[in-house]
């Protein structure tokens, strides 16, 4: 077994060494994941030995408020000097990976991206990490590769005979050099978003292939060589072309360790006593606080006034319809929902009024200053996603849904109360077109008129759920037999979800922090989110 920390400390540079503000810190402590925060004037403390940073870095989408060509820039151009990418016969696919983002497609027979030879050292310590989606598996495939004179110093891909990931370097340029070969032992799948890194440790003469995090194969006695004139290569080999898309990568002068992945702590003994997301975290592509959002008096008044903005680069709105109520709470702004009119007024029309109350996304297909609404969804349900959110409901009322994805007429998933077996709480993924082919990933709920954390996941590369409570998780259930890819067209519902006869499962309570993330979420992702609002806000009750 490879000691992480060990190699993870001898990676270590000067060039890592890092002065925060204390503000800084302090705030990407608190928030939640996702959530920026720029650096405030303060005190400032000296962060040492913090790991070395990517050489290189490509986010390769052009994402809200980033353009084509800045998602072709490199982002880190003081680290290992400027290495822009040129792009040959590339497109740019709509909602590839996240919605309403444009991503680099590659068509698998004429489309790359390039960079400078001196991008990457073939013959030294380096790693390479990014996102990929293979859409054709007709034929062997490289995405990414570094030129020679006599053919490819290094190559990641998909390899054909196997049906593997395999990355291959050659010891040696030419026909009598020895080939490393490391391949994956989990099976690639057709459309899915995957995040593979490939580490050469030149003193220790390795080759590691990782595939979301995991170290699945090590090929040992690797020597690397380098061409000096060779360009780095996105998209190709030396015949091989990549069909699909690639995403946020990252080129390194230093063997990668499992930290990397998952994230560093704070209170980690060698994290040098600072957080820092891992590579694998979860892109924010929702977040509503509910402090910005106005009461819904009448929604065919003025839409307006019956919205929460989304605190996210995204800039959709949380919809909400006659009778919905931003109140004040323990956990600061809240969302009120129940089956009267919050007016007060014996006078006004509206009181005592019964009503359906719930909140539906909604997409702007105008511009910022001059916005048009249309309800749509937030999540590609056929990828990897994480919703999380607070919530307080009375259990007297029934069965209840708390967040839901709608497609049609029916909720393709649904986060909820159910008052069998004396509460619980419920994720329910659908896999056909009505309830007869479900995944159900349950907990016991109790004391739930007070605040608790919901967060559910659903690891479409694993197709498994799972459904975690203040923290604590209740288990992995596997996803059922008949699920398959598929993106849900509607609104990601809150208090509400929808069945074949119609709208149901109405909820009774109030809800806060609502985040939507286009991933995973980790056991200790979701520890550390719980703890983080926890210490955010307070003496709940």
């Amino acid at each position: 077994m490879i000691d992480d920390t060990a190699v993870f400390r001898s990676a270590w540079s000067s060039t890592g060494r890092a002065t925060l503000s204390l503000a800084t810190i302090v705030a990407a402590t608190l928030l939640p994941l996702g959530v920026a925060t720029e650096a405030d004037a303060g005190p400032r403390v000296t962060i040492l030995d913090r790991p070395s940073p990517a050489t290189a870095m490509w986010g390769l989408e052009a994402l809200p408020g980033v353009t084509r060509e800045q998602a072709l820039a490199d982002r880190q151009p003081a680290s290992g000097g400027d290495s822009p990418l040129t792009g040959t016969s590339i497109s740019w696919q709509d909602d590839a990976r996240l919605l309403g983002v444009q991503t680099v497609a590659f068509d698998g027979a004429s489309s790359s991206l390039s960079a400078s030879p001196s991008t990457l050292d073939t013959a030294g310590t380096f790693s390479l990490a990014t996102w990929v989606r293979l859409t054709d598996t007709s034929v062997s495939r490289v995405f990414a590769s570094k030129a020679g004179t006599h053919g490819a110093t290094f190559s990641v891909g998909y390899d054909k005979a196997s049906n593997r990931w395999q990355v291959r370097m050659p010891s040696k340029s030419g026909n009598r050099g020895r080939l490393a070969v490391a391949r994956s032992t989990s099976t690639p799948a057709i459309g899915l978003w995957t995040h593979l890194a490939v580490v050469h440790d030149a003193a220790a003469h390795t080759l590691t292939l990782r595939v979301d995090g995991v170290a699945e194969s090590v090929a040992g006695n690797v020597t690397g060589v380098n061409d000096p004139a060779g360009e780095f290569r996105l998209g190709r080999g030396d015949t091989a072309w990549w069909q699909g898309n690639l995403a946020e990568a990252r080129v390194y002068d230093r063997a990668l360790v499992g930290q990397d992945f998952t994230g560093w702590f704070a209170a980690d003994p060698a994290s040098g006593g600072f957080s820092e997301p891992g590579l694998l975290r979860a892109p924010l592509v929702g977040w509503w606080y509910f402090g910005g959002g106005t009461s819904c008096y009448e929604e065919d008044l003025d839409p307006t006034l019956c919205s929460v903005p989304d605190s996210s680069a995204f800039g959709r709105q949380l919809a909400l319809t006659k009778g919905s109520f931003i109140t004040d709470s323990a956990r600061g702004p809240a969302l009120d929902l129940d089956d009267r009119h919050w007016i007060d007024d014996p006078s006004d029309p509206h009181f005592g009024e019964a009503t359906q109350e719930y909140g539906r996304t909604q997409i702007n297909l105008g511009e910022p200053q001059n916005p048009v609404w249309q309800d749509g969804p937030v999540l590609r349900t056929d990828q990897s996603f994480t919703v999380s959110t607070w919530v307080r409901l009375d259990p007297a009322r029934g069965a209840q849904s708390v967040l839901s994805q709608d497609d049609g007429d029916r909720s393709v998933f649904r986060l909820a109360y159910e008052p069998a077996d004396g509460g619980r709480w419920v994720f329910r993924v659908s896999a056909g077109a009505d309830d007869s082919a479900t995944t159900t990933a349950t907990a016991p709920a109790t004391g739930v008129d007070q605040w608790h954390q919901l967060v559910a996941v659903l690891d479409a590369t694993h197709r498994q759920v799972r459904l975690y409570v203040d923290g604590t998780s209740a288990g992995a259930v596997g996803l059922h037999p008949a699920w398959q890819l598929h993106q849900a067209t509607g609104s990601l519902l809150v208090g509400r979800s929808t069945a074949s006869a119609g709208p149901d499962g109405w909820l009774y309570g109030q809800l806060s922090d609502l985040g939507v993330y286009q991933g995973v979420f980790s056991d200790a992702d979701v520890q550390r989110h719980y703890a983080e609002q926890q210490i955010r806000e307070p003496g709940l009750s």
